[in-house]
This record gives C-alpha cells, structure tokens and sequence, in this order.
C-alpha cells in the first residue's frame, strides 16, 4: 500500500479511497485541535435521527434521550435551529401542572481523565427567561434510571455562569462556554433545567402549556490538543446508536431499572498523546535534490531508535521549501524530500507505512521571512512529528 499523500499546497484530496476516518481524525487533531472529531458526546448538533423501535420513524436524535417521552423535544425546523436543521426542546415548567421538567442525556464516547481540564460548549434559546437555570449534570450511572428527584440533584455547572451575555433576545441562539476540571467518574452527561422553584408569570406556553428552552450544537472536546478519543470511540458510538427505544420499551425499561439501577459503563479513557518532533534542515539535502546526504544519516536513526520505545499512533512527515522558483517545482521538491525522509524511516524503523502521513506545501508555510538569505534557509525543511500513546 502507497504511503497516505495529501498535498495541501492547492487544498485537492487525491486517492480518495485510502482517506479513512483515522486519518480524518488526525488531521482534525493537526490542523484544529477543537475540532469535531474530538467530541465526547456523539450526535451533539442532532442531526442523525433515530429510527425508534416502535413505531420506525425518526421521532428523536441518535445517542440523546429525554426523560420526557411522551413530549415534543425533538425539531426538524430550516432556518430555526443553530446550525443544521435539527434541535431539541426541554420542558422547564408547565402551566398547570407544578415540578414538571424534562431532561436529555447522552453516555460519553470515553471516559474522562481526572484533573484534566475539558471543554463544553453549546447554544441555547427559548422565549422566556429561563436560561440562568439550565445545569449541567455529569454522573457515572444513566440519569434515566435515577432515583433522586431532580430537585435533590447537583448539577455541577449552571449556565448562568456560562452564557455569553447577560439576556439575549429569543430570537437569538447564545453561546454556553465551560472549562470542566474531570474527577474521572464521569459516563453521562444529562441536561435541563435543575431549578427547584416553578416560574411565575411566563408568557404563553409554547407547546400544551409546557414553557421550553432550547438546545443545539453541543460539543465536548479534551482543552489538552494532545489530548484525543480512545480508540473504541467508534465502536461505542456505534453502540450508543444501536439504542433505538424511545417510547413503551423505554418506559418498561426505565420502571424496571429504576427499582434496581445497573451500574453504568466502564468507559476506556481518552489517550494522551506525546509529540516528538525533528527538524530536518536543507543542508541534509543535496543542493535541489531529494537525496539524503549520508552523513546525516545519524541524526535520523537517532530518531528513529525513539520508535522502538514508543506506543506509535502515527508519524506526520511534511515537506516544506523557500518561496524561489516556481510553486509547482517546489511543490514536488517538498513533497519528494518528504517522500524520501519516509522511505528513510521505514526501512529503519518498524514503522509500517499506513502509520505515516506526508504532506507538502512548498512555500506555502514559511517558518521565517523570504526576503532575506537566513530566513529561505530555515523555510528549506522537513519537519517530522511523532505522536505516541504516553
């Protein structure tokens, strides 16, 4: 199998084939570390339906519930949601009725790793104001089969320390941003309005006299870039889909567990990853040529022998040149020098070729300015970088 090319220079993706979530995922991990790949929660824009086991239609997200099954919380509305088309509603009092609340939950890809710091973000709405109540409540057992009245529960986050802006008009989406510090017990997240007392004097109710707030976009990502998803995250993912009740079955299954709650899942934590980098200079290189002067060879084998000590995810190798010449004669230099680097590292190393990535972007990155002699010089590299599991 050829080694994985991306030549970023013109922003074209060529063998469309060999581009696997992996590396979908690496490269969100290189160019933006708060990516969505990096999302704890699955399905947090509720875009993917589910297809319910009763009734077979798409009456609900994929990986959320809501404790209120019988209500409206899931919207398919063009030009109403944050992003998309799809969001979800949750019920914070009821007209008639006193204590009634909704509540949606999802089970996390993997588990936290404690005292590491992670990011929540999400975008809220509704026609009331009510949005200084929703909490945020992290449990290791699913808030589903919960005993506690939802007023004996402690969310550890409030959004009213988490809202972009005092009051926004309801016709507005806001912002909910929090830094969480992970005590490593963490397997759900559940959101909703914790408030113990019921509003007075709300405007009119927005559906059979339930009042709502709404919810989209929700993204939870490691704040560590080196920090990524395990590596079941897929198959739990998968898993998580494959949950398709939401209506009788659900309830039977709610009343039974509720009596005698299992405990929740042994989720495998998110991984570290450690980045070991290698600068290769142009003086490695004969003058205009991709060949590796021999007696450099020291320096790579020194970094390759560091392979053998590592858990290797994966090794990015990118080819990078001054801005002289023409762009696509510096394009295919950077990208034969990176080329060359990697052939180098393989034989050398037992690193297999669908662990390496190249790239090249001829003068695209500089490193240094162009106009004076110093500078092209420090803009002629490779750059190595090694991710491993610490």
């Amino acid at each position: 199998m050829p080694l994985l090319s991306i030549p970023s220079s013109d922003g074209k993706y060529p063998s469309v084939m060999k581009w696997t979530y992996a590396w979908i995922f690496l490269l969100s991990l290189l160019l933006d570390s708060s990516g969505h790949a990096q999302n704890l929660v699955a399905n947090g824009g509720f875009e993917d339906e589910n297809i319910c086991t009763e009734y077979n239609k798409n009456c609900a997200p994929e990986a959320w519930i809501a404790t209120s099954l019988r209500a409206n919380y899931y919207f398919d509305a063009p030009g109403y949601a944050h992003e998309g088309t799809h969001f979800t509603g949750l019920i914070v009092g009821n007209r008639t009725i006193p204590g009634i609340r909704s509540f949606i939950r999802a089970q996390l890809l993997c588990g936290l790793r404690k005292d590491h710091w992670y990011r929540l973000n999400f975008f809220v709405r509704s026609m009331h104001p009510v949005l200084d109540s929703i909490g945020i409540y992290f449990s290791s057992n699913d808030f589903l089969f919960e005993k506690k009245y939802f007023k004996d529960i402690k969310p550890q986050l409030w959004s009213k320390n988490g809202l972009d802006t005092p009051y926004r008009p309801s016709h507005y989406w806001q912002k909910v941003h929090f830094d969480y510090l992970a005590t490593g017990e963490e397997s759900y997240i559940t959101i909703g309005s914790f408030k113990h007392n019921d509003y007075k004097n709300l405007d009119a109710p927005d559906f059979e006299n339930n009042f709502y707030f709404f919810l989209d976009d929700v993204s939870f990502i490691p704040l560590d870039p080196r920090e990524k998803l395990c590596n079941e995250a897929d198959s739990i993912r998968l898993a998580i889909y494959d949950e398709n009740e939401r209506h009788d079955i659900l309830e039977r299954k709610i009343y039974l567990y509720r009596k005698n709650p299992p405990p929740g899942p042994v989720l495998p934590p998110t991984i570290s990853i450690r980045i070991d980098t290698l600068i290769i200079p142009d003086i490695f290189f004969a003058t205009a040529s991709f060949q590796i002067n021999k007696e450099n060879y020291p320096a790579l084998d020194d970094f390759c022998s560091k392979m053998a000590t590592r858990a290797i995810d994966s090794l990015v190798i990118e080819g990078h040149t001054d801005s002289v010449g023409h762009l696509n004669y510096n394009q295919k230099l950077s990208e034969n020098r990176a080329r060359s680097v990697a052939q180098y590292v393989e034989q050398k190393s037992a690193l297999t070729n669908d662990k390496i990535m190249i790239r090249y972007f001829a003068s695209l990155r500089p490193a240094a300015t162009n106009t004076t002699s110093g500078g092209r010089q420090k803009n002629r590299r490779v750059e190595l970088y090694l991710y491993s599991h610490e």
